[in-house]
Order: structure tokens, then C-alpha cells, then sequence
């Protein structure tokens, strides 16, 4: 589909808002704020101890509005969530159906589909995606840096956009500012040096990050940004932090002011990034018609035998990084998947209040849809998998659409929550490769009561056939429509 005709059919779309938009004027702005694998257990107000580690700018988002405690990552890893959250689907519906893109690989979201960004700028919205991106750049791969990154978020309804390309440890060693290499001086580029993982960068010729300083950088961006707002048109900042990815490199401000060492340093500039934003939107006056939604894009990360390692570190310390439950990032078990959540909206959630309602950041688009006024069109292929919390965050009894869930991990195996219930489908996705298969040979069906195991130790498959029947005919229902919604 044409791209100027996307826009066009949305623009029909979006003549007919919902009578929530007509009572509130103006729109309000949102910001949605997406740590890099940070754990449900830490932040204070999901249980981190503050003799360890602090966070209270984060706790004052759940001071002032709500906190969710079953709200998941569609995939426990990160490139998947990413897809998710900006297209409302279910990440492998796409051609993606495990893994991450390579660091040079092509953009993942067609840029013919609606994303999340495309449904807010056709609702006059000013959109910007600034910090991490992990979701490719060009058609092609591998993508030619030197040159113009397209298709890339600005074809998926961005404004403005400056990002890290994969992670703060990536070798392009460059930040990436609407759709070309912030700074390019020149085509040459000269490998140097080595990344945390060991692969030289590329050198190129522009400013190359300081691993240390990118949160500042990111957060100074996304400031400059929002300073360049008004009360007079709506905004989306959707501003994805590093922190607390590897290589665990907190600021120099930050440093040694946590008690379980680096990792929880790196935690703490998450924090300050949030009080920063938010400190900035009262400064503007904004803050009052701002929805602020804090989460991650999976569980922490927690070694295995690796006492070196600087979570390693902090757990000796104390801190349950996942809080008490089973798994990490890349698993199927709720470590990898449930993760913080919070929204404050002033006058319109409830101070101090907390959802057990299921939700998923897929339920992004659909909730921000249905604030800004507009409806989701009739073709599921639009948000397939998408459904609005805004009932949940309302306090409206009984009315969450959200009946079932979808996540995965990161090879691509899938598990069904429904009600109390979680059911995980040993079996690998299509197409994975016949030479990797072996990563399943240890893996069997398990079906856990999360009510009653919420540690998931008590694997219930041979004691309730009738319910494993149940979860799986779902979903495969699921998996074999076009959409759940």
C-alpha cells in the first residue's frame, strides 16, 4: 500500500471519535518510557529493597497512578516486544518468529501497516521514537549505513527519531538521527577497537557513543524534544532507555551511589531518566495532560554460574532482580515475561491504585486509540492482537476485553495464559532451523495455576488433561487466525 494512501484511509478512520475524546480537550500527551531488561523485582514499588537500590521517580509514576501486576512482554526478548508494542500484533505473525534482527538487518514492521505511531500523527499528534531501536533499518540486508536508513521509523509514523541502532554495546559505535548516521562526515569507516562482544567497531567517520554517557544523551534528546512541544498539539514520546542492558555501564553521576553495585547504579539512572522527563513536563506545564506508561521489554537478566558478571554481583547483594519469579530474559516462565508496569494519568487514574487485569504492551495501540479518539478499523490484520486496558486503568469492573494471552520466548516457543491458568506449548515454531532443533530436546508441556504457583514449580500437565485440552485448542486457534481480537 501506498504510504501517502495509508494515511489517507486513516484519515477516513479517524473522523469518527469515541465519546471519551470529545469530553477531553485537548488530546492528552503520552509518553511511553521502555527500560531495557529490568526485572519485576527491581524497582521499590514492585518489591526492590531501597537498602539496595532506589528508585523513587519511578515509585512516584505508582504513588500517582496505577500499577499492574499481570502485565507481560508478548516475547522475552527484546526485538519481538519492540514489534509488538509499535504494531499491536503478536511479533510472530511477522517474518520474525524468533530471535532479535541482526544488527544489520532490515526493518522488521512493514512500513504499508499501521503502527501505533501512524494512528497518533494521523490524530494530529507530534511523534518521536528516540533511544533504543533494535528493529532494522532499510529493505535490505545488510543495510548500507552510509547512506539513507529506509524504510525506518520515520516511515512508520515518527516525527523524529534519534536512536542507539541495537544496544548501547553494538559496533556501529553511532547514534542514528532521523534516518542517516548522526554526524556522518564521511563514507570511510575504520575498524577499531573491540565491543563487549568482542567484534570490532565499525569506526565510522561521526561522533562515536560513550557507553557510559549514552543514558544522558538520550535523555537529553528526548528533553530537547519535549521542550519543543506546546499545549497546543498533542504529543507521543515513546523513549526507550538502554539501562539496564549489558554492557552494564552506569554514568559517572550514578556511580557507586546503589548498594548492590554497577547493576543497581544502572538501575538508578533508569530512575533519574524518568524523574528527568517528568521534571521536565511540569517545568513545561504539561504534565497535568500527560499519560506517562513506565515498563520494560522483558525480565532481567540473571547468570548462570557467572559470579563476574555484574547482576551476579547484585543478587549476592540481595536483590531479586525478577522479584520471586521463576526464569529470566529469553524464558518461557513469567521472569521472562511479566514485567513493571505503571500509568499515571492525573485526574483520571486513580492515585495509589493496582490492576490484577492481564495485559500485554501489544494492548498499547488499542489503549492509546481508544484515549486519543479514535477506532480501530474492521481489518484485524490492523492491531490483530491488541486490546484496550483504558477499562482497567478507569476501574471498570469486569470490563477488561483482554480474556487471553500469547507470549514467547526466544527461540520461538509459545505459552497461553488464560484466567489462572498457563499452559506452555513445548514444540518449535515454523521454519525453525533443523540444525538448532536440539535446543528443544529438554523442553516438555507444562501447565502451571499461577493463583495457586506463582513460582511456577508445579508442572500440573498429567494431572488436568480436560484444561491442557482447553489452553492448547486456543491457542491454536489463535495462532492459526489472522488475529485474536
Amino acid at each position: 500500500m501506498n504510504h501517502q494512501l495509508k494515511h489517507l484511509i486513516w484519515g477516513v478512520i479517524l473522523s469518527c471519535p469515541i465519546s471519551l475524546a470529545k469530553a477531553q480537550t485537548p488530546k492528552p500527551n503520552i509518553v511511553f518510557i521502555l527500560a531495557d531488561d529490568f526485572g519485576y523485582g527491581s524497582v521499590n514499588a514492585y518489591g526492590a529493597d531501597k537498602n539496595l537500590v532506589r528508585t523513587p521517580h519511578i515509585d512516584d509514576l505508582a504513588e500517582a497512578g496505577m500499577r499492574f501486576t499481570h502485565a507481560h512482554t508478548p516475547a522475552s526478548v527484546c526485538t519481538p516486544t519492540r514489534y509488538g508494542l509499535l504494531t499491536g500484533s503478536y511479533p510472530w505473525r511477522s517474518s520474525l518468529k524468533f530471535g532479535v534482527v541482526d544488527p544489520d538487518g532490515a526493518l522488521l514492521p512493514d512500513p504499508d501497516k499501521e503502527t501505533v505511531a501512524d494512528l497518533l500523527n494521523n490524530q494530529g499528534y507530534n511523534t518521536a521514537a528516540i533511544g533504543k531501536w533494535h528493529l532494522g533499518y532499510g529493505n535490505k540486508k545488510p543495510c548500507d549505513f552510509t547512506g539513507k536508513l529506509t524504510p525506518g521509523p520515520l516511515d512508520l509514523g515518527f516525527d523524529y527519531h534519534f536512536a542507539v541502532p541495537q544496544n548501547h554495546g553494538d559496533y556501529w559505535g553511532v547514534y542514528i538521527e532521523n534516518d542517516e548516521i548522526y554526524g556522518l562526515r564521511g563514507k570511510k569507516a575504520q575498524p577499531y577497537s573491540r565491543t563487549y562482544y568482542g567484534t570490532p567497531y565499525k569506526g565510522f567517520d561521526a561522533p562515536q557513543r560513550v557507553n557510559k554517557d549514552v543514558m544522558e544523551v538520550l535523555t537529553e534528546k528526548s528533553i530537547d524534544w519535549l521542550k519543543d512541544q506546546s499545549a497546543d498539539t498533542p504529543f507521543f514520546l515513546y523513549f526507550a532507555a538502554v539501562a539496564v542492558h549489558r554492557p552494564i555501564t552506569p554514568s559517572d553521576f550514578m556511580r557507586g551511589l546503589s548498594d548492590c553495585g554497577p547493576y543497581g547504579d544502572f538501575i538508578q539512572d533508569v530512575d533519574l531518566s524518568v524523574g528527568r522527563i517528568i521534571e521536565t513536563l511540569k517545568y513545561l506545564n504539561l504534565y497535568d495532560n500527560t499519560i506517562i506508561i513506565f515498563s520494560s521489554d522483558n525480565g532481567g537478566v540473571i547468570p548462570e554460574n557467572k559470579p563476574e558478571e555484574e547482576e551476579s554481583q547484585a543478587i549476592k547483594y540481595g536483590l531479586k532482580i525478577n522479584g520471586n519469579l521463576r526464569g529470566r530474559k529469553h524464558t518461557i516462565w513469567e521472569g521472562g515475561t511479566n514485567v513493571p508496569f505503571i500509568v499515571s494519568w492525573p485526574g483520571k487514574v486513580e492515585q495509589r491504585s493496582v490492576s490484577n487485569d492481564l495485559v500485554n504492551l501489544t494492548d498499547i495501540f488499542a489503549t492509546v486509540a481508544d484515549i486519543s479518539g479514535s477506532v480501530l478499523p474492521n481489518d484485524k490484520e490492523v492491531a490483530s492482537d491488541s486490546f484496550s486496558f483504558l477499562p482497567s486503568l478507569l476501574k471498570k469492573e469486569n470490563n477488561n476485553p483482554r480474556k487471553s494471552m500469547v507470549t514467547a520466548d526466544s527461540k520461538g516457543m509459545h505459552a497461553i495464559r488464560i484466567g489462572d491458568w498457563k499452559f506452555i506449548d513445548n514444540s518449535p515454531p515454523p521454519g525453525f532451523p533443523e540444525k538448532m532443533l536440539n535446543q528443544y530436546k529438554n523442553e516438555i508441556p507444562q501447565l502451571y495455576n499461577l493463583k495457586d504457583d506463582p513460582a511456577e514449580q508445579i508442572n500440573l500437565y498429567d494431572k488436568h488433561p480436560e484444561k491442557v485440552k482447553q489452553l492448547l485448542d486456543e491457542l491454536n486457534r489463535i495462532r492459526n487466525a489472522s488475529s485474536s481480537r
